[in-house]
């Protein structure tokens, strides 16, 4: 007789663990990819939308409380397929010595976007729970060593899905989250002034002139030509360099500015040859 799950082995599976773990939230378990991709649903639906079907085994009450932010059946179904692609690969790759790239990791994690955009347009969602998802969702603000080693290991840019991420937030109607009488340009970049501590929810607050200067503040602090034609490329080059290493390190002096450079390479070098070390 075949066994039954929870709407299928990969979420059974991760609810189970989930809760197993809920009490040791420095420990391994709770930190693996299963659990996160439930950490994170529980942290876009809430964990009762999440638990409470488990517990009732009731797996339409699941999908709809992951469609209440507007996501089609269709993408859902979609997430919930990749989701056991995902798990049954990562199963197979737990009996690997050496790990190989998750084919299904990416596409997982653009539905956890999806997912929390969708509620970005539907409710007002604080700083805190934004910063606590870009946290989870292997971004560069991930700060567990057992995310950071694992999101290094499955994604050659690491800064791929945060870039997905704002990339998704750019192209919301962004003057429905505004005031009406407020216009916002069509390069306003929200990446930028994210990492400057400006969100969606202070632009809300902001008049015209004040967001006009905020965007002026983020081309000067990363250091772009504002007249420059091409100013839009340099500034999201200068975000990923920002991301990679921190800001841009000038002293007016070429030769030191070598040596800096140097430094900052050699310390890169260092945290990843630890990072490896310790996953080996």
């Amino acid at each position: 007789m075949r066994e039954e799950y929870f709407v299928n082995k990969a979420f059974d599976e991760s609810i189970k663990l989930y809760l197993a773990s809920l009490n040791q939230k420095d420990s391994f378990i709770y930190n693996t990819s299963f659990v996160v991709v439930i950490r994170l649903l529980a942290l876009i639906y809430g964990s009762l939308d999440i638990i409470n079907p488990y517990y009732l085994k009731n797996n339409i009450a699941f999908m709809n409380n992951l469609g209440k932010y507007g996501l089609s059946k269709s993408t859902l179904a979609l997430f919930k397929e990749d989701f056991l692609s995902f798990y049954e690969f990562e199963i197979v790759n737990q009996t690997r010595q050496y790990k190989l790239k998750n084919p299904h990791f990416l596409s997982l994690q653009k539905h956890l976007v999806d997912m929390f955009v969708a509620k970005k347009k539907s409710v007002e969602v604080p700083l805190d729970e934004e910063e606590a998802f870009l946290d989870l969702i292997y971004s560069s603000h991930t700060q567990n060593p057992y995310r950071l080693s694992y999101g290094y290991l499955m994604s050659d840019d690491l800064n791929f899905i945060e870039k997905y991420y704002y990339s998704q937030l750019n192209a919301m109607d962004v003057t429905k989250e505004l005031i009406l009488d407020k216009t916002i340009s069509d390069d306003l970049n929200l990446e930028a002034l994210n990492l400057l501590g400006i969100s969606l929810s202070n632009l809300k607050n902001m008049s015209n002139e004040e967001i006009t200067k905020a965007k002026m503040n983020a081309y000067a602090y990363f250091d772009v030509d504002i007249n420059s034609p091409k100013r839009e490329d340099e500034l999201n080059k200068a975000i990923d360099y920002y991301k990679l290493y921190g800001k841009k390190i000038t002293t007016g002096n070429g030769y030191v500015d070598i040596l800096l450079l140097m430094s900052v390479i050699a310390t890169s070098l260092s945290v990843i040859a630890i990072i490896i070390f310790n996953i080996i």
